[in-house]
């Protein structure tokens, strides 16, 4: 198997686990948007030939964490993938070679470091061959300096239910590594099943849910993606049901509030995301 941008078989899910917040609230405690697209507010960008995967689905949470933290409905901010790629490889041990990271590395480092504007660190590709030196003390100061921003908590995410819970309350994003194929893209942009045998690792990201629904009226998932020819996909509930219960998948609430709960609600209502 190809594990080059997200090997789950080295991912501590015993530590995402111990060190998650647990969510104090559920459905009955608010009202749950429409929809909550997700698209004007976070950009899709390509990860090229690097195995990057994990760096763009983090910077992509931060983006809508970004996003709710200010109240913004424009894209004014955005994070660089390479510094939280790098730094999350720094802790991996595996900085120096394209190897990817994983889903643990990038939540510590968002929390201790936090998350660095673009304009500090952009993207390029290839993998730089002078990786160690990449990241300076002025970007990890700019991270968490006065204008940084970091992310505060981070729940473990077990079924449909609770992802959809965490997103329509807009405790946050959700931040995904899971096993990889070419099922899981859809020319049609609409997801309805996968094939969970063979392939590869990747990191991407959940954040919001269109007005699609299901059998059940379950509404489909916003995923996006950082592979140039797959951006922007509606994930159908059964998909996400079935990757959670896959056992190399590693699915986590990301926050920019220490205790993750629907205090955004009004907000959404007055400047709603759909």
């Amino acid at each position: 198997m190809d594990f080059t941008g997200y090997d789950p078989t080295i991912e501590n899910r015993d530590e995402i686990a111990n060190t998650a917040t647990p969510m104090l609230f559920t459905m009955r405690d608010f009202a749950a948007p429409e929809e909550i697209d997700p698209r004007p507010l976070v950009r899709h960008d390509d990860q090229g030939n690097m195995g990057s995967c994990g760096g763009f689905g983090n910077t992509s949470c931060g983006e809508l964490l970004w996003a709710y933290h200010t109240g913004s409905m424009s894209n004014d901010r955005q994070f660089s993938p390479l510094f939280s790629y790098l730094l999350a490889q720094e802790r991996d041990n595996l900085i120096g070679r394209d190897a990817g990271s994983t889903i643990s590395s990038g939540l510590k480092i968002s929390k201790e470091v936090g998350y660095l504007e673009l304009k500090y660190l952009a993207y390029r590709t290839p993998y730089p061959s002078n990786a160690r030196s990449v990241v300076t003390d002025e970007m990890r100061k700019q991270a968490s300096g006065a204008t940084g921003f970091s992310l505060k908590s981070h729940a473990w995410l077990e079924s449909y239910d609770q992802i959809f819970q965490y997103l329509a309350s807009q405790s946050g994003a959700v931040y995904v590594g899971s096993i990889w194929n070419n099922s899981f893209y859809s020319q049609s942009k609409v997801l309805d099943s996968v094939n969970l045998s063979g392939g590869g690792g990747h990191a991407y990201a959940f954040l919001g849910y269109s007005k699609r629904k299901d059998s059940r009226g379950r509404n489909y998932i916003w995923r996006l993606n950082s592979h140039s020819m797959d951006s922007w996909t509606e994930i159908a509930p059964s998909v996400v049901d079935a990757m959670c219960k896959h056992r190399w998948s590693s699915i986590v609430g990301m926050s920019d509030l220490l205790t993750p709960g629907p205090e955004r609600v009004k907000w959404i209502e007055s400047r709603p995301l759909g």
